[in-house]
């Protein structure tokens, strides 16, 4: 999905934002990180872990936040990305990733993922927004 187009799916200001060549990270007036692809980007071990390093430059490293994850546009994350993904995962901040993912091929990638690699973080995948900030506020309750 555009930027432009999904920026009118959340109603939500942003604090603070930040870019690298692979992503956008914004958290939201909410709390939420709001993670977003950008379009046709390929992720490697070091695109990821300059994500990783913007993601701890966001937010109170020592808090952990729900993320809304936008992952319809076309990213292609390598295995040595996913591994590392896999091995940051218990540092990150993080207590809970929905994932809006609308495209076929995005979501059979993403359900493949979180059925193989079992992440230890909460991680769901979801058609809109609205479900997905359901979840994320529900997640929270529970926590």
């Amino acid at each position: 999905m555009p930027l432009n187009e999904m920026e009118r799916t959340i109603d939500y200001g942003y604090r603070k934002e930040l870019f690298t060549n692979t992503i956008r990270l914004r958290l939201l007036s909410n709390g939420i990180i709001h993670y977003t692809y950008l379009p046709d980007v390929e992720v490697d071990e070091a695109e990821h872990l300059k994500n990783h390093k913007a993601l701890l430059e966001l937010v109170d490293a020592t808090k952990k936040y729900p993320v809304l994850l936008d992952g319809d546009d076309f990213a292609i994350v390598t295995p040595e990305g996913r591994k590392l993904v896999r091995e940051l995962e218990p540092l990150i901040p993080v207590s809970a990733r929905a994932m809006v993912i609308k495209q076929l091929g995005q979501r059979i990638l993403a359900n493949f993922y979180i059925k193989f690699h079992k992440p230890i973080i909460p991680t769901k995948i979801f058609n809109n927004h609205d479900e997905a900030l359901n979840w994320i506020n529900e997640n929270q309750k529970a926590s």
